[in-house]
């Protein structure tokens, strides 16, 4: 699989780049903690704008940023630091709708700590409590971490939710 090409680096150089559209949200930062901020507010203002119920884009977003720092925290240990790249959508469905994001790195896949290691988290955890399915690719280029949310209603006017301003 070809990495696809980078964006320039954003004002202040940190997120290297990002789109918002009604349907999508995209984000591409460096493996770097501090930068984990930038997808987390972009994430929350775009399920916000989507009218999505607060007690599941609570939940969308600590799935999502618990997946991104597991990416920061192991894909790049040892190695050349990277990106970190998100892509969200909605998807809508008869009656509700989700959405699906997919995180990905091109990092190099670290095998589960040992049980008596104090090295591991509860994050896979807590991404399987907070979304209705999660599933992790390893391929020979980096991890893909794909997580789908519990389906919410369809509210109002959901099928055409309001604009997000540019990031």
């Amino acid at each position: 699989m070809t990495r696809p090409a980078v964006a320039e680096p954003a004002a202040g150089g940190h997120a290297l780049g990002v789109t918002v559209e009604t349907g999508f949200y995209t984000i591409r930062f460096g493996a770097d903690p501090v930068q984990l901020a930038f997808f987390r507010s972009g994430l929350d203002r775009w399920l916000q704008a989507l009218q999505w119920p607060e007690d599941e884009r609570v939940d969308v977003i600590l799935a999502v940023s618990e997946a991104c720092t597991n990416a920061v925290k192991h894909a790049y240990r040892g190695g050349a630091p990277g990106d970190v790249d998100v892509v969200a959508r909605l998807v809508l469905g008869p009656g509700e709708r989700r959405v699906a994001v997919r995180v990905r790195d091109w990092g190099a896949w670290r095998p589960e700590p040992r049980p008596d290691s104090h090295d591991g988290g509860f994050g896979l955890t807590t991404m399987k409590a907070c979304m209705e399915k999660v599933t992790i690719r390893r391929e020979p280029d980096g991890t893909v971490v794909t997580l789908t949310s519990v389906p919410v209603p369809l509210v109002g006017e959901a099928a055409e939710p309001r604009a997000v301003g540019a990031e």
